[in-house]
């Protein structure tokens, strides 16, 4: 299993023509935390020794999948794949293993491919909550949010109250009860004793909601909450980070995510707060995240889609080619800054075609967003 693992880095690592960077200063190559892979040392080596062990792979998987997203890196989730590959390849592959291919092509934004996988697994196990949890969340993130809120309510039965609530009241704030959503979750104590990864979901889910209703105040609170029980989220960073961003306070992004630049979107969000600071540091951060797509794409890697219309709208000033990005991923996913990105792309890009597109979307969604700006059913701003 180690020379599976060094053979597919080693895949990575390998282009048509080499890649020479244009400065000194541009990192290569992104390499988790040691602790990380030494945590997992055991396990690969169990692997590696029991190739029958369903239980260690898993467990191998599952913690490739961990160091992926905590560190923005694509290469761990194929990792995870090639440790599932032996069991996804058997004739009738066991529900745990689907579940995690699964999410590991959630995070590689093949989400057909991953809803297919869950409805197998659900089909072996109907009660797997973390199944149930995990269609909810990709059909949720495609803006389908009957069939997210159906998913939803098998995790009363199959999961626990707290994660059914969580998820169905982001479904229906979504979807047109966006305040009555907002009070449900924010009138709720959290138990500290639940783990932290639950804790930090809910408070994000409530900070969302609370921007979008306008109430600035309460979001920056509901994330810092969320940063103390998961400090190293990328997520959770990035989504303070436009916060701040769009409050107009680009030197706290600096303050809260220097040291992140090994995470393609936290290097995004500094490159756009130094550019509006006037910062020196603005184009080598801006350079650097430019070649890291670049080296994206050339793997085929275009699951950027959001961050290159962020990039070209932010940093380069480019509506025009933004608004393609933005198109481009709309047609992927509808999460909340989805929609913001694609909006602030077709108003500077004074496209009335993609304004209708938007405002069509929002009236049939019933979808409320007070950091949107108003248009009309035809895409006209009101």
């Amino acid at each position: 299993m180690i020379a599976l693992g060094l053979g597919i880095l080693t895949a990575f690592a390998v282009s048509a023509t080499p890649y020479r960077p244009l400065d000194d200063r541009t990192v290569l190559e992104r390499v988790p935390e040691r602790s990380d892979l030494e945590r997992l040392a055991p396990l690969r080596a169990a692997v590696a020794a029991r190739p029958a062990d369903l239980t260690a792979a898993l467990a191998l998987a599952t913690g490739y999948i961990s160091i992926g997203r905590r560190n923005s890196d694509p290469r761990f989730v194929a990792y995870a794949q090639a440790t599932l590959a032996p069991w996804l390849a058997q004739p009738h592959p066991s529900e745990p293993v689907l579940v995690l291919q699964a999410t590991a092509l959630q995070y590689l934004h093949r989400f057909d491919a991953a809803l297919s996988l869950l409805e197998r697994a659900l089909a072996l196990q109907p009660l797997d909550g973390q199944a149930w949890l995990t269609r909810a969340a990709l059909l949720e993130l495609r803006g389908d949010y009957g069939a997210a809120r159906r998913a939803c309510a098998r995790l009363v039965r199959s999961a626990d109250e707290f994660t059914a609530l969580t998820c169905l009241k982001s479904v229906d704030g979504r979807n047109g009860q966006l305040a009555a959503s907002y009070a449900a979750l924010a009138a709720t104590d959290l138990d500290p004793r639940l783990p932290a990864a639950l804790r930090a979901w809910r408070l994000a889910v409530a900070a969302e909601m609370a921007e979008r209703l306008g109430a600035d105040q309460a979001a920056e609170a509901h994330l810092s909450a969320a940063l103390r029980a998961a400090a190293d989220d990328p997520y959770l960073k990035a989504t303070y980070a436009d916060l701040l961003l769009r409050l107009g306070r680009p030197q706290e992004v600096i303050t809260l995510l220097r040291g992140c630049e090994a995470q393609d979107a936290l290097l995004l969000r500094l490159a756009i707060a130094a550019r509006r600071l006037g910062s020196a540091d603005a184009e080598r951060w801006a350079a650097a995240y430019a070649q890291r797509i670049a080296a994206a794409q050339r793997d085929g890697d275009n699951s950027h889609q959001r961050e290159q219309a962020l990039y070209l709208l932010d940093v380069r000033g480019d509506a025009q080619r933004a608004l393609q990005a933005a198109a481009s991923n709309w047609a992927v996913q509808r999460e909340p800054t989805d929609v913001r990105v694609y909006a602030r792309a077709a108003l500077q890009a004074h496209s009335r075609p993609d304004r209708a597109v938007i405002a069509g979307w929002l009236a049939a969604n019933h979808y409320e967003d007070r950091t949107l700006p108003a248009l009309d059913s035809a895409g006209h701003p009101l």
